[in-house]
């Protein structure tokens, strides 16, 4: 009793190990990234101001999204079948199926940037008062819908043969490359120099990855083949619903955008998007490593109930623990930290970023729980709870915006993801028989109290009293999160010995 025990306790450790260590990897990639564009975007607010940092939103945001519904998801469902072939397949079949993905891409690009063009006159009257001249903006965004494509398809193909040392040396040039391409069109042109430097710049990042992965297999495409046409069928029919759900996001998030520049203004969609990258995109280098590693080992199980909530309840269990310090020390120190990465302009993002905190704190439960259906291929229904939240988190953000303002706007992304928590919990322990174990539910409910009681803090408090008890606060859940990480993995006890610590 007591070997088998230990044996299963032995296995539970490495889990845990393994959990931490790729989270920290994929993190740490992410935030170096992150760290890069910290300095983009601190010269892109001063010389565009705003009112030019919420244009420049728009503009990226109408070129993703279009670029999502036309992309088919093969930059998911093809790093899946590469992947495949490196493992078992010969080098002339990998060599033909990055032909099919690129050809894929070419057909797919162009249908975008067509998009692009054709539906210019109906996003123009959406976003821009003066529709003339957004219909010629948006049509001139064209070539960076292209250029994304492109770029989403060799990247896909640098992932499926496992080259991710060379995909995060590629995502840290193309930062750097980006910075000194946009910034002096920035500078010197201004408001103007927008759509200009969107495209001069994703293009740069487009031959970036050429560069690194024509070495590997010459550029090559077969417009005109029907094999390769057929041969591409089934990796859209598996990545279709899984980019629908993406779409809807982005209608989302782009129907979000043109109602707050409908009863606010250019600056409150610049300040929206500021409090947004914040406190979901900067916290959430957490996530990084979902879709890298946890996604395969949930599909690896995803036939066993037992191992597949083992594995959802570690993951949750890591994510908390480290996204929770994080998130405590980002709000009690957010005033600095916008001043530091943008400028004192963009205080009054402050209160919308600490009230959208338990967004990205139940994300770090919510996410690793949704990819159940993706795991067991059931992608309708992941599409369908993506669509319901989608459809609720634009109502409930707007509704909360129209009544408080800004700070409602992020009070609502937190509403919108208490709403996915209880609709994914309740749809996939129905469905898939998951269950949230004691230990994990604990730990997340202490965690959430001390965000809590954070977020009261930062809200309620003087700064004088804020920073003494915001940092009491960041030490008891760091501490917390280091005794668990402790006692469950073995890479602290490790890392304390060889610091001598």
């Amino acid at each position: 009793m007591n070997s088998a025990s230990n044996i299963e306790s032995r296995h539970s450790k490495t889990t845990m190990d393994h959990v931490l260590k790729y989270t920290g990897v994929f993190g740490g990639v992410q935030g170096l990234t992150m760290l890069m564009s910290i300095i983009r975007n601190k010269l892109t607010s001063k010389f565009l101001g705003a009112a030019g940092y919420g244009l420049m939103a728009q503009y990226m945001t109408i070129a993703e999204s279009v670029n999502q519904a036309t992309n088919f998801g093969i930059p998911f469902s093809s790093v899946r079948h590469v992947s495949e072939l490196f493992e078992s397949g010969t080098d002339e079949e990998i060599r033909h199926f990055v032909c099919v993905v690129r050809t894929w891409c070419v057909w797919t690009t162009m249908l975008g940037a067509l998009l692009c063009i054709a539906g210019a006159p109906l996003l123009g009257s959406i976003f821009f008062e003066d529709n003339q001249s957004g219909v010629w903006s948006i049509a001139l965004l064209a070539p960076m819908i292209i250029a994304l494509g492109m770029t989403a398809g060799e990247a896909s193909i640098l992932k499926g043969l496992r080259r991710l040392k060379r995909v995060a040396f590629i995502t840290a040039l193309g930062a750097v490359s980006t910075l000194c391409l946009t910034v002096p069109l920035y500078w010197a042109f201004g408001i103007q120099g927008i759509i200009l430097a969107l495209d001069i710049s994703t293009f740069a990042v487009l031959a970036i990855h050429l560069a690194f992965t024509t070495p590997l297999y010459p550029w090559h495409v077969a417009i005109f083949s029907r094999q390769v046409f057929h041969d591409g069928w089934q990796m859209i029919r598996i990545g279709v619903p899984y980019i629908l759900a993406a779409v809807a996001g982005a209608i989302m998030a782009t129907s979000l955008q043109a109602v707050l520049k409908r009863y606010g203004s250019d600056e409150i969609v610049g300040f929206y998007r500021v409090g947004y990258t914040m406190m979901v995109t900067y916290a959430g280098l957490v996530f990084a490593a979902f879709e890298s590693d946890f996604f395969p080992r949930l599909s690896s199980v995803n036939h066993d109930i037992g191992l597949r909530n083992q594995t959802i309840n570690q993951q949750i269990r890591v994510s908390v623990l480290l996204i929770a310090p994080l998130l405590i020390g980002m709000m009690v120190m957010m005033p600095v930290i916008l001043r530091l990465l943008y400028n004192s302009n963009f205080l009054p993002a402050t209160e919308m970023a600490i009230c959208a905190v338990f967004y990205t704190y139940l994300r770090a439960i919510t996410i690793p729980i949704s990819y159940t259906a993706l795991a067991c291929g059931d992608s309708r229904i992941y599409l369908a709870m993506e669509v319901i939240y989608d459809a609720f988190s634009l109502f409930i953000i707007a509704f909360c915006y129209q009544h408080f303002g800004l700070i409602g706007a992020g009070i609502g992304l937190s509403l919108s993801s208490l709403f996915d928590m209880c609709l994914i919990g309740i749809t996939y322990s129905l469905h898939y028989h998951f269950r949230m174990t004691f230990p994990t539910f604990s730990l997340a409910l202490q965690q959430a109290l001390l965000v809590g009681a954070t977020l009261a803090v930062c809200l309620l408090l003087p700064p004088v009293l804020k920073y003494p008890a915001g940092a009491c606060l960041l030490a008891l859940s760091a501490w917390r999160s280091y005794g668990i990480l402790e006692r469950e993995t073995a890479i602290i006890p490790k890392l304390r010995k060889k610091l001598h610590l």
